[in-house]
């Protein structure tokens, strides 16, 4: 439903070591996850292989019911891809074109909305706004409503901008595709997905949840910055309206689905098994705006390199649940986690995970002596963009980091003068400029930050 960009920081607080060069994913996610709270279900496949399942934490606090790879979690806003997909195979039945408007399958839509093409709004490039910040919306979203209401009350607000003009993120749009998929094709949204793609794929575990908040046993939790580790029922969440009726979310952000049904899916998408190569890459292929500019989107996908490899992926957030599902084209490797709790992006661990597969990352030493030469370079105190003064330290064969009045945190030395923190592939590399030592933060979602200066 919510689109948010996760930040995976290497200064993220993790309580297990990675002094060891064989991947171990188990171990990954018991880094970043507690087995008994709401946690965690990962999966990545190359080139056609299995390379990993695993999952961990409880599906039900209550109960303390175990989570499972095979369990059944709501993806969010990676139902837009599916949604994208399904307006795409309606192109190549000729029930619709991208250049049609909104106002010729719904013609008591908002006079502003009318004219905007369905490309604009595949790509949210059509300066439709969105309605989650809504508070009229948000007083009524609890209870279930039929998508002509949804619609009625979400398209009240004036365009953000002209049709072409920026990319706007947009989670209206994306319920407007949703009812002119239901017209064009004379079925409901949920059968339509259920008859074009999930039932000719096999892809038994994967729906449209049409009304309420659950999609099964899986329960979804939400927690405050507050206190993290107290973990609510989303809809009982006290800092916002979070109890959503998934009928407000519809095809943009409604499916639940599983791990090896995603799996199916990505392989049938790039495929051209169950929508064209053709519509397959433009889904892949970066929209333009009216000044020719680029943007990071396609077609119900993200498109941006990460850590300088080229992927295709999308995240999703629905009350209770958080998802991500990326592909890495030129390395064959497809990766998808799920989190039954809002407020922990599984990014972070996957990340992590998918250096390890594709080496990324630095490995790290462990070799003693080696250790201390590299020590002997790295320690001293230095200086970070804010400011704040950053001492490196060895002690008892260990090196350590500490901001003045913070603990001291272990660290582990990498090859090619790399460091990390326990229990992350982020790290940050010693480097020299202009004479004078730095340290160079290297993020796998972000890229190099602003060099720490050794003073």
């Amino acid at each position: 439903m919510i689109k948010k960009l996760f930040v995976s920081l290497y200064f993220g607080v993790c309580v297990c070591s990675a002094t060891t060069q064989k991947i171990d994913f188990d171990e990954i996610l018991q880094c970043h996850n507690n087995a008994k709270a709401p946690g965690m279900a990962v999966r990545l496949e190359q080139s056609g292989k299995h390379i990993y399942s695993g999952a961990i934490g409880v599906a039900n606090i209550e109960t303390m019911k175990a989570l499972h790879v095979d369990d059944i979690f709501q993806i969010g806003s990676v139902t837009k891809t599916f949604t994208a997909a399904a307006i795409l195979k309606l192109s190549e039945k000729n029930k619709l074109s991208l250049q049609d408007t909104l106002g010729k399958f719904i013609p008591d839509i908002n006079p502003e909305y009318k004219y905007l093409t369905i490309d604009r709004v595949l790509s949210h490039t059509s300066g439709l706004p969105d309605y989650l910040g809504d508070p009229a919306v948000s007083k009524i979203y609890d209870k279930y409503a039929s998508i002509d209401q949804v619609i009625q009350s979400i398209s009240k607000q004036p365009l953000n901008s002209k049709p072409g003009k920026k990319y706007s993120y947009s989670n209206l749009g994306y319920v407007l595709l949703g009812k002119i998929i239901e017209v064009s094709s004379g079925v409901p949204y949920d059968q339509f997905m259920l008859n074009t793609f999930f039932k000719p794929l096999n892809m038994a575990n994967t729906f449209v949840i049409t009304a309420g908040t659950s999609a099964g046993e899986v329960n979804g939790y939400t927690s405050s910055r507050n206190e993290p580790q107290k973990y609510l029922p989303a809809a009982e969440s006290t800092q916002r309206q979070w109890n959503v009726d998934r009928s407000w979310i519809y095809s943009a952000g409604a499916i639940a689905s599983t791990l090896a049904d995603m799996s199916l899916w990505q392989n049938a998408l790039k495929s051209g098994n169950i929508i064209s190569k053709e519509s397959y890459k433009l889904m892949t292929t970066s929209a333009k705006l009216n000044n020719k500019e680029s943007i990071n989107y396609g077609y119900g996908l993200d498109i941006y390199p990460i850590t300088g490899l080229d992927s295709v992926s999308h995240q999703g957030q629905v009350p209770g649940f958080f998802a991500w599902h990326v592909y890495f084209p030129n390395e064959g490797l497809t990766a998808t986690a799920f989190t039954n709790i809002d407020s922990k992006h599984p990014g972070p661990a996957l990340l992590d995970m998918i250096a390890l597969q594709l080496n990324l990352s630095p490995k790290p030493v462990l070799d003693r002596e080696k250790i201390k030469h590299m020590a002997a370079r790295l320690v001293g105190s230095y200086r970070s963009p804010d400011a704040k003064i950053l001492n490196i330290l060895f002690e008892d064969d260990t090196l350590y980091s500490q901001y003045k009045g913070e603990n001291k945190r272990k660290l582990i030395a990498r090859e090619n003068n790399s460091y990390s923190y326990q229990c992350t592939e982020n790290y940050f590399q010693l480097r020299e400029n202009n004479g004078k030592n730095e340290i160079v933060p290297v993020y796998l979602y972000q890229g190099e930050q602003e060099a720490l200066i050794k003073l």
